[in-house]
C-alpha cells in the first residue's frame, strides 16, 4: 500500500487498540498461558538430514602462550519445534530458538541480549507450526560464543597442567573439550487480526511463552602449535617415534562416550536404565571414572584397567522412578521432584526427563556427551518392570542356527566442507538379527603416520541403518588416506567378517 495509506491504517489499528484496550470484552483480545495449546523443543526427526547439515564444532588457535582466540564461523543445529494454539482466534505471530531462558517479563518479550544468540524462525502467522527448524549462530573472536571456546580450552590447559603435562606437550596435538549449552524455544501468541497487537511494549494483547531447556554439546577444537618450550640441547633430528598408532604421549583417554538403553522407556516403574559408556585410551594404565546427572549429582568412582590401547564397552545399570530418583551407582543425593531444570513435560506427570555424563577423572579429566533419557511410568510397582507376568510367554528367538547372525557394513559415507573434522557414515545391519552395541574407528593418515578416533555404535535392528558422525583428528582435506572400520576389535558374531571396512579416501 502507499505510504499514505499505510498511515492511515497504522492510525486506526492504533485507536482500536485503544478501544479493545478499554471495552467490556477486552479479554477476548488479551491471550495468556491458556492460549499456547502446545510449545515444545525437541530434537529434529529428520536424523540424516540432521547429520548431513548440522555444524557444531569451534576451532580455538593458540599464540605464543595461550589458546588465543576462536576461528570465525557459523554454527548450524537442528531442533523439531512445535506451537499450536487452542482456539481459532489466536495465532503464533513469532518464535524464536535462544540460548539459555529468554528476558520475558509479565507475559511480554523485554529484548533478548546478544549473549542469547536468538534465531528467528519464519513461519508467518499459524495455527500450528511442527517442523524440524536451525538454529543458527555465528561465532567469533570477541563475541561470548568464541570467548566461551576460548576459555575452555584454557581451562582444557590447566587441567592437563595439573596432571603433571608440560607446555609442548599439551599444544603438541589438537585437543577436544565441549561447551554444554542450553537452549529453549520462545513464541508469542497474539489475537489473528493484526491490529490488536500494534504496540508490544506494556501491551496485554500479546503473549510471549518459552518452553523448558534441552541440551546440546557444542564441540570445541582446541588445535595444536604455540613456541617450543624445550630448554637445553636441540633436539635429535630423527627422534625415535614414541607410539607406533600416533595416538598421544603416554597413557591417555582419547574418547569418552555415553549411551543410554532403552531410549525411550515407556512401562512399569521403577525403570531399569543400561548407561554405556565407550572409552577409548592409549596404552597401558587405569582410568578412573563416574556418572553425573543434570543436578550436578555424582555417582560412586568405579575404574577400568587398559593392558595396551583399545575401546572399553561397559554397561551400568540404573533404576530411575516416577519421581526421576535414581537408584544404584552410588548416587549420595535425591534427584529433584517434577523434573528440576524442567526436564519433565508439565502436561505429563507420568514423564519423566533427564541426562547423564560420564566424567572420566584419571589419567585426566574429560567429560563425555550429554546422554538424555526418557521414562513414561504407566503403573508404579515395586519390582524393575521388566519382567513379564507369569502367564505371559515369551518366545525364544534361537540365533545362528539358520544364518541368523548380524551383518554390519558401511554402506556410504559424506564428507561437509563445513564440517572438515569429522566424516558422516551410513552403517547398515544385512544380517538376518539385530546387532548389539560397538564401535566404529576413522583412521586418519598423513604419509606413513596415522592417528585413530573412535565412537559409539548403537544396536542396528536386522535391515536398518543408522547414521554416525566420527570425528577425525585432523581436517579431512589434509589426509593422504581415511579408512573406516565398524566392529573394531571384533566383538559381535557376524555373518560376513571381512565387510567392515571402507576406505574413505
Amino acid at each position: 500500500m502507499s505510504y499514505r495509506k499505510h498511515l492511515l491504517h497504522a492510525a486506526a489499528a492504533a485507536s482500536m487498540v485503544t478501544t479493545a484496550a478499554t471495552a467490556s470484552h477486552a479479554d477476548n483480545y488479551n491471550p495468556s498461558s491458556e492460549a499456547f495449546d502446545r510449545l515444545k523443543i525437541s530434537a529434529a526427526e529428520n536424523a540424516q538430514a540432521a547429520a548431513l547439515g548440522t555444524y557444531d564444532t569451534i576451532v580455538v588457535v593458540p599464540d605464543e602462550e595461550d589458546w588465543a582466540h576462536a576461528k570465525p564461523t557459523t554454527l548450524f543445529l537442528p531442533f523439531h519445534l512445535e506451537a499450536k494454539v487452542s482456539k481459532s482466534k489466536w495465532r503464533v505471530k513469532d518464535s524464536v530458538i535462544t540460548i539459555g531462558a529468554a528476558p520475558i517479563q509479565s507475559g511480554n518479550l523485554a529484548g533478548f541480549d546478544p549473549a542469547n544468540y536468538a534465531t528467528e524462525i519464519e513461519h508467518g502467522d499459524t495455527k500450528h507450526y511442527d517442523k524440524d527448524s536451525w538454529w543458527r549462530a555465528e561465532v567469533s573472536t570477541d563475541n561470548s560464543l568464541g570467548a566461551r571456546a576460548r576459555n575452555a580450552c584454557r581451562n582444557l590447559r590447566k587441567d592437563l597442567a595439573q596432571q603433571g603435562m608440560k607446555h609442548d606437550e599439551i599444544f603438541s596435538q589438537d585437543r577436544s573439550t565441549v561447551l554444554p549449552t542450553e537452549f529453549r524455544y520462545a513464541a508469542r501468541v497474539a489475537h489473528r487480526n493484526d491490529y490488536y497487537d500494534l504496540v508490544e511494549a506494556g501491551s496485554l494483547g500479546i503473549y510471549w511463552m518459552q518452553t523448558q531447556p534441552i541440551w546440546k554439546n557444542i564441540n570445541v577444537i582446541c588445535q595444536k602449535g604455540g613456541p617450543s618450550r624445550i630448554v637445553g640441547p636441540a633436539p635429535d633430528p630423527t627422534p625415535v617415534p614414541t607410539a607406533g598408532d600416533g595416538l598421544a604421549l603416554g597413557f591417555q583417554v582419547n574418547q569418552a562416550a555415553l549411551a543410554i538403553s532403552p531410549k525411550p522407556y515407556a512401562g512399569k516403574c521403577p525403570a531399569k536404565l543400561h548407561l554405556n559408556p565407550t572409552i577409548e585410551a592409549t596404552g597401558k594404565g587405569v582410568v578412573k571414572y563416574r556418572f553425573v546427572d543434570q543436578l550436578g549429582h555424582h555417582s560412586q568412582i568405579f575404574q577400568v584397567a587398559f593392558e595396551k590401547s583399545d575401546v572399553k564397552f561397559l554397561d551400568h545399570v540404573i533404576e530411575i522412578d516416577a519421581k526421576g530418583k535414581p537408584k544404584g551407582l552410588g548416587f549420595a543425593a535425591a534427584q529433584g521432584q517434577g523434573g528440576a531444570l524442567g526436564l519433565t513435560t508439565p502436561d505429563n506427570p507420568d514423564l519423566v526427563q533427564g541426562y547423564f555424563q560420564l566424567e572420566v577423572l584419571a589419567p585426566h579429566k574429560k567429560l563425555s556427551n550429554i546422554a538424555d533419557f526418557s521414562v513414561k511410568c504407566s503403573v508404579t510397582t515395586a519390582g524393575d518392570g521388566l519382567v513379564a507376568p507369569p502367564d505371559v510367554v515369551n518366545p525364544v528367538i534361537v540365533e545362528g542356527l539358520s544364518g541368523g547372525l548380524p551383518d554390519l557394513f558401511i554402506e556410504g559415507i559424506s564428507f561437509n566442507p563445513l564440517t572438515p573434522y569429522r566424516v558422516v557414515v551410513q552403517i547398515t545391519n544385512k544380517g538376518q538379527a539385530k546387532s548389539t552395541p560397538t564401535n566404529i574407528k576413522a583412521i586418519r593418515w598423513t604419509g606413513n603416520v596415522f592417528t585413530v578416533k573412535g565412537t559409539l555404535v548403537p544396536e542396528i535392528l536386522a535391515g536398518q541403518s543408522q547414521t554416525i558422525q566420527v570425528f577425525l583428528s585432523g581436517k579431512a582435506d589434509g589426509a593422504t588416506a581415511i579408512e573406516l572400520r565398524v566392529d573394531d576389535p571384533n566383538r559381535i558374531a557376524e555373518s560376513d567378517e571381512g565387510n567392515n571396512t571402507y576406505q574413505a579416501k
